[in-house]
């Protein structure tokens, strides 16, 4: 494993760095908002992250597993296609936007905008899991693949924010326990979904989730789920002129 050190590189120099490194496995210490890591990578490469990174970490990322030790700013995921991001620890905005495949793992909180235009096509099928709770707007124009946000950290706050599922009209967002519909978009409807059975698409995630962060999966599974999805997928027809159904 090839090892560097935050603190001995500016933004563009780690960057160089890591990308000329032929190892399998890169580890990078005391990150300190450094930028862009694992951005735009086509491999299979593990990249073990300890302090806090920047925006856009793993940002258009195709295949690389990538494991942050500490706290992620804005954009984590974004635009990622395949392989799988694991934070121990919180993220800022608009994770997972236009996400199109992978897995983006979450101990602890997210900000807002979570999975914005997340989509999928074929086999492509992204999920975000959140172990804490989301802000505003989880779920703004969906337009597919899987968000499932838990609360399983004991904050009394309010599981997602406001304007949940605003615009979305394709995917699933799952929350654990009790949603106020107030918080909910108009052109959502809800399930809720008790114990194996019921969540049988969805606990392949749940499990991951739990070996990621050591969490007891019949702990998670002890509180019903909510899950939401979209009563129209043309939600906007209305908007163009002679559009007939």
């Amino acid at each position: 494993m090839a090892v560097f050190d935050a603190v001995d590189y500016d933004q563009h120099s780690l960057l160089e760095a890591l990308k000329a490194s032929p190892d399998q496995e890169i580890e990078v210490l005391n990150l300190n908002g450094h930028r862009y890591l694992g951005c735009g990578w086509k491999n299979s490469k593990r990249l073990v992250l300890r302090g806090t990174a920047g925006n856009n970490l793993g940002a258009f990322a195709d295949g690389p597993t990538i494991l942050l030790y500490g706290n992620g700013q804005e954009g984590v995921g974004n635009t990622m296609s395949d392989g799988e991001i694991v934070v121990y620890g919180r993220v800022g905005d608009i994770a997972g936007y236009g996400m199109r495949g992978g897995g983006l793992y979450i101990r602890d909180d997210a900000g807002y905008r979570l999975g914005i235009h997340m989509k999928a096509y074929q086999d492509k099928r992204p999920v975000i899991v959140v172990g804490g709770q989301a802000g505003a707007f989880v779920g703004e124009y969906m337009a597919g693949g899987t968000i499932i946000v838990l609360g399983v950290n004991g904050s009394n706050r309010s599981l997602i924010g406001p304007y949940c599922g605003t615009g979305m009209y394709e995917g699933e967002i799952y929350m654990r326990g009790e949603v106020p519909r107030r918080h909910l978009a108009e052109n959502t409807k809800t399930e809720v979904l008790h114990g194996e059975k019921d969540l049988q698409s969805i606990l392949p995630y749940l499990m991951r989730f739990a070996a990621h962060f050591s969490y007891d999966i019949d702990l998670i599974l002890a509180e019903p789920f909510t899950r939401l999805t979209a009563v129209d997928k043309r939600i906007f027809s209305h908007m163009y002129t002679g559009f007939t159904g």
